[in-house]
């Protein structure tokens, strides 16, 4: 089995036990187009020079999605920061996630008709112990004392910003819950936190649209 990146446990943390979104998939689109950049600034693909992104290392990272990207930035003529790209790589993020996921065994799809009529996509992991690994790495991160690794920490603020969580499926407060995931968040680096936002202020801007 491959293994996960952080735009993976971001996809499997999107859903709930029986397989279903638990927020509107242009949100989770926006959290998975902040992943791949906040993988791509972990590993020192990218950086956010001068509010613009850059490329620093243009080799493979081994997945098309993440390829896809660093050859369109490499590409820009245009000063574009995170909010930008974001919202470029947002669109069709799910559908791309979900095939790619698909086709390497990590989920399973299922199509389906609600009432007979409205077409239902539900994803589950083909092993369920990678949605308990991802649960209990956030929880933990949640619940203890130490800061988390960076993946840990921007895995933190994807949740809070996309609304994930629901399902942690934790026995406390969603307002402490939040708090929890915030406090977690300050162990990211300036250009995670401004990919970050910028997957907050695209899903804003979505809501009033």
């Amino acid at each position: 089995m491959p293994v996960l990146s952080l735009r993976d446990d971001l996809f499997l943390l999107a859903h709930d036990d029986g397989g279903r979104l638990v927020v509107p998939e242009t949100h989770v689109g926006a959290g998975l187009a902040g992943a791949t950049l906040i993988d791509l600034l972990l590993t020192g693909r990218v950086a956010v020079v001068g509010g613009r992104l850059d490329v620093v290392d243009s080799s493979p990272a081994g997945d098309a999605e993440s390829d896809a990207t660093i050859a369109a930035i490499a590409a820009n003529t245009a000063p574009c920061g995170p909010r930008a790209w974001v919202s470029w790589i947002s669109h069709g993020a799910y559908g791309r996630a979900a095939e790619a996921l698909s086709a390497t065994g990590v989920v399973h799809r299922t199509h389906a008709r609600r009432l007979a009529l409205l077409p239902v996509t539900r994803c589950l992991p083909a092993n369920p112990d990678d949605l308990v690994r991802v649960r209990a790495r956030v929880r933990y991160a949640v619940h203890g004392r130490d800061l988390p690794d960076p993946g840990t920490a921007a895995l933190c603020g994807l949740v809070r910003v996309v609304r994930l969580d629901s399902t942690l499926l934790l026995s406390m407060s969603t307002a402490d819950l939040l708090d929890g995931l915030e406090r977690m968040t300050s162990a990211n680096d300036i250009p995670v936190r401004q990919v970050t936002n910028a997957v907050d202020a695209v899903i804003a801007s979505a809501l009033y649209r």
